[in-house]
């Protein structure tokens, strides 16, 4: 047996919905703001993960232009049909926050194969977000949703409702019924989950929040409309594992229940799979920060592995109920291989991008992306503050210490047009080296700009000068340092740009958010639209 290393999607991967189908394992995650929505994973031994589609790509019913960050596609829940053999996703378009209102709509499609066509996203309801669908075994399906309460004097965030979907009529049937406000009285409920073992319908919940003292909770009943039960040793995995009080705190974060003996920080959100072998893992986000607690790589996901009692609950195997940073593997499987730390070499030389390029707010499309015989052309459009047509791709930071480069010619006759390589968390917070137009002496130069809480800042007064208006930019990150260097080409040296910069800003708990650290390429123009950065290559690699 050998022992799986958390996490096992570093980087942004929030809100994992794990799934089995014969001896394949399927996980999809959020990707909230970020075309093209909907990230799914496939792996064979549970360690060992490759992301093979983006279910929304081709849905043009989804646009995530003007999106409040971090609104957009939430906790996407992937099921299997055993009946009609059709693979289910069901999600959230949450709209607007504002308010505390949290105007969401929620969908479910389908699809033969996993990799597509998906069906049009059929309409559920508005009435929360999380939702998630359940194939019961008489062929009936039940949606289970986080009804959001907005009433003063009501227990916040609200109930879980059971709705029964008709597939034939594409609806929802029936009225909504609230089957539990809780299993724990951490508060702050979502992301339920239904399964069915040994004659008792299960219900997993996320509680405590999205932060500090998130957990994986589980109630059951022998009823699908309950009355459910919680179990007595709730949550069942966590990083906080006492007991606390929070029913009716908003605050989703609560940095002050910080667990420094955890391996792992903000276990909850959990998925339940059973494996070939006959044995039982959760799949379950969670985050690793820095000192300061500084979560700059955002949520991410991890695996524990689970076993029955014999009075039907289920444990971590090890007994506790606190997230570890590695846990056991499935009995007899070997490992295909080590696992390694992610790297994204692009040369550019097909005619899609690679799957882990994600757009902000708009999606990829040759109004702006161009395939050229040397590398990609992209069109400088609104700058990276906007949340509506902006020239940047990306790929999630994976790793505290890592190394990104790219080659890029740019000549830009306009102070107003720039494009480079940047690291970026949303539209009010990024950092961005850049090749621009220096008027007074009518040469392209070098800098880095930075964007924090929506405020501007040129880092360097000095712009170094670059005469060939082509260049090769690396950033470096070092825990939450980030250093930016330069060359001309390939026979130069490479050469610091300024001083390191404090990147701990760019984390979830700085900017009250739950998304992680970006790095990618971009452009803007606010001169005319008409200018175009080439970019030869671009690729990462991560120190461990």
């Amino acid at each position: 047996m050998t022992e799986i290393q958390n996490p096992i999607l570093p980087g942004f991967t929030p809100d994992p919905s794990i799934l089995r189908v014969g001896e394949d394992y399927y996980i999809a995650t959020s990707t909230f703001h970020w075309n093209p929505g909907i990230q799914v994973y496939h792996s064979k031994d549970l360690a060992n993960w490759e992301l093979i589609a983006h279910p929304l790509a081709d849905v043009p019913e989804v646009d995530l232009r003007g999106t409040m960050t971090p609104g957009g596609i939430w906790a996407p829940d992937l099921s299997y049909d055993n009946q009609t053999k059709l693979f289910w996703m069901t999600y959230s378009k949450m709209n607007n926050q504002d308010g505390r209102m949290f105007d969401a709509d929620n969908y479910t499609m389908s699809s033969k194969s996993i990799l597509g066509p998906w069906s049009k996203p059929v309409y559920l309801n508005s009435i929360g977000f999380d939702p998630s669908l359940f194939h019961d075994d008489d062929g009936r399906k039940w949606v289970v949703t986080l009804e959001w309460e907005t009433r003063l004097g009501y227990q916040h965030p609200g109930a879980i409702v059971l709705e029964e979907f008709d597939p034939k009529q594409g609806k929802l049937i029936g009225d909504p019924v609230r089957i539990t406000r809780g299993g724990t009285d951490r508060g702050a409920q979502e992301a339920p989950h239904l399964y069915k073992h040994d004659g008792y319908y299960y219900l997993m919940t996320a509680e405590g929040g999205t932060g500090y003292g998130h957990a994986v909770v589980l109630q059951r009943s022998k009823n699908i409309a309950g009355p459910y039960e919680s179990d007595p040793q709730n949550p069942i995995i966590t990083s906080t594992p006492y007991y606390y009080y929070r029913r009716n705190d908003p605050d989703a974060g609560r940095p002050d229940l910080y667990n420094p003996d955890a391996p792992l920080q903000k276990a909850g959100h959990g998925s339940l799979v059973s494996t070939q072998t006959g044995e039982w893992y959760v799949a379950h986000l969670s985050a690793r920060p820095l000192p300061g607690l500084h979560s700059i790589l955002g949520r991410e996901t991890s695996l524990q592995k689970m076993v029955w009692t014999d009075d039907g609950w289920l444990r971590m195997a090890d007994g506790s109920n606190l997230a570890k940073a590695s846990t056991p593997g499935m009995t007899g499987v070997e490992l295909e291989r080590a696992q390694r730390p992610f790297t994204l070499i692009d040369d550019f030389g097909k005619s899609t991008l690679d799957l882990h390029w994600l757009t902000p707010y708009g999606r990829p499309n040759k109004d702006w992306l161009t395939f050229q015989d040397q590398g990609l052309r992209m069109r400088g459009r609104q700058s990276f503050f906007s949340r509506m047509d902006v020239s940047l791709m990306a790929t999630a930071v994976t790793g505290f210490h890592e190394t990104v480069t790219t080659k890029l010619k740019f000549k830009p006759i306009h102070f107003s047009q720039s494009a480079g390589l940047v690291l970026y968390y949303d539209n009010h917070n990024w950092l961005f080296e850049r090749l621009s137009y220096d008027e007074r002496n009518d040469q392209t130069v070098l800098d880095v700009v930075q964007a924090k809480d929506g405020e501007r800042t040129e880092l360097e007064p000095i712009k170094i000068p670059v005469a060939s208006s082509a260049a090769e930019l690396r950033v470096t990150t070092d825990d939450a340092q980030a250093q930016f260097s330069w060359r001309e080409n390939i026979n130069a040296k490479w050469a610091p740009v300024g001083k390191p910069v404090d990147i701990s800003y760019l984390s979830d708990e700085d900017i009250d958010g739950f998304t992680g650290l970006m790095v990618g390429i971009g452009a803007w123009d606010a001169y005319r639209r008409e200018s175009y950065a080439d970019f030869g290559w671009f690729m990462t690699e991560t120190q461990g």
